[in-house]
């Protein structure tokens, strides 16, 4: 089973400290991160990305120091919030874009193809598509390179409520076929409820596991609806 672990993971900007300390243990489950914009979540998912330098602490994948890689040499996916789509390119081609450095395979393709319904839309410009398909498509690409870890920035979070409640039970049959850590950040409590194996709250930096969604949310002082 693939293991993500973050030890003691610090990351500040100039003399504030924006990631406290965070340590994580994540196997082939979801874990969900919730927290108030300002609160860390997405520099953590950066940091552990490689986009950002950690300023202490070490990450790893089944025990191999991924810490000082460039991000490409990671094996670990990032969904972004808002799609990088190629608007030159159709849904196909933008798939096939995460098999680039000989990474993923065509029977993958066509599994994530499968799973996130997108066989109707190959052909299609990707960015001429709705939002929910065009979140479909990103996740595709990242999926199809197949990491070794996927890390989750709120990919959902411009979509109405209406379109993620179809959304969600494809994205977490997709992200559980993969059989990888991941590590999905999100404001929202159905998202996290639907999705989650295992849920944290981040309050200025520092991480603290809770029991439910709710919990989660609660702590971090949000209004549940």
């Amino acid at each position: 089973m693939l293991m993500l672990r973050t030890e003691e993971l610090i990351k500040r900007f100039a003399s504030q400290t924006v990631v406290n300390r965070v340590s994580l243990r994540i196997g082939s489950e979801i874990h969900v991160v919730v927290g108030l914009n300002g609160s860390g979540k997405s520099t953590l998912l950066k940091t552990v990305a490689g986009i950002m330098r950690p300023d202490a602490g070490c990450i790893s994948i089944n025990g191999r120091d991924i810490t000082g890689l460039a991000p490409e040499d990671r094996y670990v996916g990032y969904v972004a919030q808002h799609p990088a789509l190629f608007s030159h390119m159709n849904v196909e081609a933008n798939i096939r874009y995460g098999l680039r450095n000989g990474r993923g395979s065509e029977e993958n393709i066509g599994r994530v193809v499968d799973m996130l319904d997108l066989q109707e839309v190959l052909h299609k410009q990707a960015t001429t598509l709705s939002g929910g398909y065009q979140s479909r498509v990103s996740l595709a690409r990242t999926l199809a390179s197949q990491p070794q870890a996927i890390l989750l920035d709120e990919p959902l979070s411009a979509l109405d409520r209406a379109i993620k409640e179809k959304l969600i039970p494809r994205f977490r049959e997709a992200l559980r076929a993969l059989k990888a850590p991941a590590l999905y950040v999100t404001h929202d409590l159905l998202e996290a409820h639907l999705l989650g194996d295992r849920f944290y709250a981040m309050v200025r930096g520092v991480l603290s596991e809770a029991t439910s969604a709710e919990e989660a949310f609660d702590r971090i002082g949000a209004k549940i609806a």
